[in-house]
């Protein structure tokens, strides 16, 4: 299959595409309208357990619709053929009964497969959109509302023909910029449910497109597992504690920061204020001063590691012209 039959607007599991380019892709146009005094709808969309439900014979017909033929789509056929499944419980096992559609999962080949099947998606949504790999979110000024609404009707029945049912107590939209008129949609006939802050990948976007509710819930459970490093590891070494931080602590709190980005002091300050009470786990009362405790345990500040990884952004953007960052 030519990967140009596959939708740019797609960033799951293709070469130089990720959330890295999914978001900032979005925020960066969704910013730009709202600082021109416009205001958007985006809408989000999510199949109904989308890889246990693609009908194999309709996919094995798209693949051969793309150019896979010949050996290799026997092989495919005979790959989704003929599997079952047993549920255990306890000590006892039920009868062994046959998949009847969906993918399999945990290989190389089973996303492809998923995005095969939705790439003909891209050919009839009219709107701006992004997916990533079974979540679509299409948007638009809300003066297009109606340009919107044909684009659900579409999905719709194109979830319809291709078996692919949505669910639609996932499906939501959020209202973007002030004095938004929040016009509803719907969507087979269910209106969808507005939201004013909605999570996005794994990063809670709001309605002013600013980071204080993601910054504010990603603290939160920083500091939880804090606690719960503090409880488990009564006494630990200034050598060890580094390695549980940058395992389990500091992740969280860098994930994807380079679609979401600090703006407000405040959030900067909620931010750093993690990494202070991380050090001081390995010492008692009296401990050495913040950057005594970094260098000790030989760490950088947040705000340090945030440059440094916008950096390593723009290195990657100019010495690779096709990744989808240099088009941000």
């Amino acid at each position: 299959m030519n990967q140009r039959q596959i939708p740019k607007e797609h960033h799951g599991f293709l070469p130089g595409r990720s959330i890295q380019s999914n978001l900032p892709s979005c925020l960066l146009q969704w910013t730009s309208e709202v600082e021109r005094g416009n205001t958007l709808d985006a809408i989000y969309l999510d199949f109904c357990k989308a890889f246990d439900r693609v009908p194999k014979r309709r996919l094995l017909h798209k693949l051969g619709h793309v150019g896979v033929s010949g050996l290799l789509l026997k092989w495919l056929e005979a790959y989704l053929s003929d599997s079952t499944f047993r549920v255990k419980v306890g000590d006892s096992l039920s009868r062994s009964a046959e998949v009847l559609s969906g993918v399999p999962q945990g290989f190389v080949v089973g996303p492809l497969l998923f995005i095969v099947y939705t790439a003909d998606l891209g050919n009839i949504i009219t709107s701006p959109f992004a997916m990533y790999p079974d979540d679509i979110k299409l948007y638009k000024k809300s003066s297009n509302s109606l340009l919107l609404q044909e684009d659900l009707f579409r999905i719709g029945n194109w979830s319809g023909d291709w078996l692919l049912p949505l669910n639609n107590d996932k499906c939501n939209v959020l209202h973007i910029g002030n004095n938004n008129p929040k016009y509803r949609y719907n969507l087979d006939g269910k209106q969808l449910t507005q939201l004013s802050c909605c999570r996005d990948l794994g990063i809670i976007t709001d309605s002013g497109l600013t980071c204080s509710h993601h910054v504010a819930c990603i603290v939160k459970k920083a500091h939880s597992l804090l606690s719960l490093l503090r409880k488990t590891f009564c006494k630990i070494s200034p050598l060890v504690l580094p390695k549980l931080y940058k395992t389990h602590v500091r992740p969280i709190l860098e994930f994807c920061n380079f679609g979401w980005g600090l703006v407000l002091q405040r959030d900067i300050n909620q931010l750093e204020s993690v990494q202070p009470r991380a050090t001081r786990i390995p010492f008692g009362r009296i401990r050495p001063q913040y950057h005594e405790r970094l260098s000790q345990m030989q760490l950088t500040t947040l705000s340090e590691r945030d440059i440094r990884g916008d950096l390593i952004t723009t290195y990657q953007a100019v010495n690779n012209p096709s990744s989808p960052i240099c088009h941000l």
